[in-house]
């Protein structure tokens, strides 16, 4: 068995090796080379020292890909929080040590390039590649349904790091609460719906950039005061995988000021609403598993619990430590 890091040839071995990994049911699927070279190659801070594979002769069996969380002000990585973005290795060639190769030579690649700690996965808006092929909505973990990923990461020295609900709504099988607090404030706002971005950061749109997305808003009818606000990814690569047209809501937020009133609940099933009259079936949301709060929502939405993604943490030692 034979490792290198990536050469500008190797996309279409990859590509390959995408769908013949048995990724599970939040990996896209039926896309051509040039999308996984869009989402797991081009973003501008890719380095292919990063992204490792392994070989057996001329046939690429596996790969790892390590990169970095974003900083707070999300306008640059963090070198100090290491990501394993991506893992996997050919169902024929499992069990063999490779994958526990491929992350030693990752956590070594993270190491020198100053990382003090890593986590398999990246987890909810950490991990800066895959967002459209991978996760659904975004790359939050590794599927918990697709692998023993909590006993591949164990033996390799990680302990467990978050956990993310995908929560998801058909929008043709269910239909919305009947809610007065609802109806009386469809009364009093009114719903603004734009295609331009709003004030989002640098990581945003190296992620989300290349995706269909707009921005709703509810406001007061009188003043147009902001009471509600939130975004929807489109994720139309999964059309082939999952046969349904779909669509991630995400960054629901009510200022300070408006809070406990419904006014994020109202918004959600608004969108729910607009989305139907669009012939979107699916709708997902994405939230850590501890956010009661946003669980409830989704909840109170008729959003119901669909899948986990997971993350695994590690502490990096250098050897002079």
């Amino acid at each position: 068995m034979q490792f290198r890091s990536f050469h500008n040839s190797d996309p279409p071995r990859l590509h390959q090796l995408w769908h013949a990994c048995q990724l599970g049911r939040n990996a896209a699927e039926g896309f051509s080379c040039d999308i996984f070279e869009l989402f797991a190659c081009s973003q501008p801070y890719f380095d292919r020292e990063g992204l490792i594979l392994a070989f057996d002769g001329e046939r690429a069996v596996g790969y790892v890909h390590a990169s970095f969380a974003v900083n707070d002000t999300q306008t640059d990585l963090d070198r100090r929080q290491g990501i394993l973005s991506a893992l996997m290795v050919h169902p024929d060639y499992r069990r063999r040590g490779i994958g526990r190769e491929l992350v030693a030579r990752a956590e070594q690649y993270l190491l020198k390039a100053g990382a003090v700690s890593v986590e398999a996965g990246g987890g909810l808006n950490r991990n800066g590649f895959y967002c459209g092929i991978y996760g659904g909505l975004e790359p939050s973990g590794f599927c918990s349904s697709a692998a023993a990923w909590k006993e591949f990461f164990s033996a390799c020295g990680y302990g467990p790091g978050s956990e993310t609900y995908i929560l998801r709504r058909d929008l043709l099988q269910s239909r919305d609460p009947v809610i007065a607090k609802l109806l009386r404030h469809r009364r009093n706002l009114n719903l603004v719906i734009t295609d331009r971005p709003g004030n989002e950061s640098w990581w945003w749109f190296v992620r989300y950039g290349q995706l269909d997305s707009l921005r709703f808003e509810l406001r007061t009818r009188e003043k147009e005061d902001l009471v509600a606000s939130g975004q929807i990814i489109g994720m139309d690569i999964f059309i082939p995988k999952w046969g349904v047209r779909s669509v991630g809501i995400r960054e629901i937020y009510v200022p300070e000021s408006q809070r406990r009133h419904g006014f994020a609940q109202a918004l959600v099933l608004e969108i729910c609403k607009r989305l139907r009259e669009e012939s979107v079936q699916l709708v997902e949301a994405h939230v850590a598993a501890d956010n009661k709060a946003a669980v409830d929502l989704f909840t109170t939405a008729r959003f119901e619990l669909h899948g986990r993604l997971l993350t695994f943490r590690k502490s990096l030692q250098r050897a002079d430590a």
